[in-house]
């Protein structure tokens, strides 16, 4: 009965140490690109309250079209630059002037209907304040590539 017992967990442990192996075998991705360079840097408008985040994405592979990009819990949608000379996707993030009415009451009933101004969304992605992920289409389905580090660019600003 002990021998039956030792066998049973020795095949048990095997078993599932082998299903370890192949998990981590069929999660390892490799994409079709490379990202050679990140940068963003934030930008005014020429009206009060107008301003943004101007996302620059350089890949090694122009068969490869990203989509969109994830960025500081915000997302929006790349467009292909042709004018580059490498393969290059922009995303702007805007931030514009939504100036509402609120109503200010002494009697709170009165504030019904303040909604709150919702800059950020829910992204599935847990990222640092330099980091970004974008998602590109392959075939038909979708993928995603995390950048470890978007650099910033200052905007010079002349008197």
């Amino acid at each position: 009965m002990n021998n039956l017992v030792h066998i049973l967990s020795s095949a048990f442990f095997l078993l599932v140490f082998s299903f370890c192996s192949i998990t981590k075998e069929t999660t390892k991705e490799t994409h079709p690109f490379k990202v050679t360079n990140a940068t963003f840097n934030t930008w005014v408008g020429g009206q009060p309250g107008v301003k943004g985040i101007k996302v620059v994405i350089m890949t090694d592979n122009p068969e490869i079209a990203l989509d969109s990009v994830f960025f500081r819990n915000m997302k929006t949608s790349l467009k292909a630059d042709i004018n580059a000379k490498f393969t290059t996707f922009v995303g702007i993030f805007t931030d514009p002037n939504n100036k509402k009415d609120y109503i200010l009451h002494e009697n709170p009933l009165n504030e019904y209907g303040n909604t709150p101004v919702n800059k950020s969304i829910k992204t599935p992605f847990i990222l640092k304040e330099n980091e970004a992920v974008v998602s590109y289409l392959l075939g038909n389905k979708t993928y995603y590539y995390k950048i470890d580090k978007v650099e910033e660019i200052k905007s010079s600003v002349k008197d």
